[in-house]
């Protein structure tokens, strides 16, 4: 991918669009119901080529390209998908991932404000406040990161106060336990005007740890936030998170392979509020298209009114303040 030279920044949003739609309205002329990924970690080392057959064969319309910092501070990889493949990537911020965001916080989120203002940036990555371990790290042999930065700590506060003031959005990763919430609702409170999306509904690793988190609670926080967002990744309902032994999708009927009616219910009630995301890395590309078709059982567990609405049609209001 690094092959390429790098798009020009600020990023032509116009041209790109004008792409980015014809993509959209192709998969539709053929019956494909395209995806809009709102949340992925891509390397480097990406073969575009062989991904974009990928992303042609699943239906996948669009990618948020969030780069890796990988400790070398802000990486540009981004603009280097866009000028590769401008038809598939929506280039996002890096985010907030370790080493560089654990080593200094509030650095990184001032360094992450200044490029996504000077760049043009149209959405800003994921956040790891609180962040246990994944199951590829697990397996991996790598428990040791279990990030806990309060998100009403100084970082926090230039995120939601950037967002706030430019209007672009950006992804948290806050697991989903009684000590996270009233933090977390604080800052809703105090930004009302910054975009969130709280990434992985119902994704709970440790259910002991939650007593209150549900979809009443859920509904309760989109009535009171109406610039809170969630993305709807999660492992398929029979995965089991190895660090509890527990089933960590919460949102899953797993007789039936499909959403409780409970929470479809609450997707279906707002679906502008819903959005899809593979949360892809580098090493779990494999893992493509099973993870296509958890999202695609996700929609497919919602009524039809519902459907292209979270598929891609939330995230492109999101990100452009447009109806597509």
């Amino acid at each position: 991918m690094t092959d390429v030279a790098p798009a020009a920044v600020p990023f032509d949003l116009a041209t790109l669009k004008m792409h980015w739609r014809r993509r959209i309205e192709a998969m539709r002329a053929t019956g494909v119901l395209p995806l809009i990924d709102v949340e992925s970690n891509l390397g480097d080392d990406l073969d575009i080529q062989v991904f974009a057959r990928q992303m042609d064969g699943e239906g996948v319309a669009l990618i948020a390209f969030s780069a890796v910092p990988q400790g070398r501070g802000w990486n540009d990889a981004a603009r280097h998908a866009v000028a590769a493949d401008p038809w598939r990537y929506i280039p996002a911020g890096n985010g907030g991932l370790p080493p560089d965001w654990k080593r200094d916080p509030v650095e990184f989120a001032r360094a992450s404000r200044e490029h996504t203002r000077s760049d043009g940036y149209p959405l800003m990555g994921e956040y790891e406040f609180r962040h246990y371990p994944s199951p590829d790290q697990i397996q991996r042999g790598h428990r040791e990161r279990d990030e806990d930065l309060p998100i009403d700590g100084p970082a926090g506060h230039e995120l939601f106060r950037f967002s706030a003031e430019s209007g672009i959005s950006f992804q948290i990763h806050h697991e989903i336990e009684d000590q996270t919430l009233a933090p977390l609702e604080k800052m809703l409170t105090q930004y009302p005007k910054a975009k969130v999306i709280w990434c992985h509904l119902a994704q709970m690793r440790y259910q002991s740890r939650n007593t209150v988190y549900g979809p009443d609670y859920v509904r309760k926080l989109i009535e009171a936030h109406p610039n809170l967002y969630f993305d709807l990744f999660s492992g398929p309902p029979d995965h089991v998170y190895p660090g509890s032994g527990e089933y960590a999708g919460r949102y899953w009927d797993r007789s039936t392979g499909k959403l409780k009616p409970e929470w479809a219910t609450l997707i279906a009630d707002h679906p502008w509020r819903f959005m899809v995301a593979l949360d892809l890395n580098p090493f779990i590309m494999k893992a493509f298209p099973r993870k296509v078709a958890v999202q695609r059982a996700v929609l497919d567990s919602l009524p039809p009114s519902a459907r292209e609405i979270v598929a891609y049609k939330a995230a492109w209001k999101l990100l452009f303040n447009e109806e597509i």
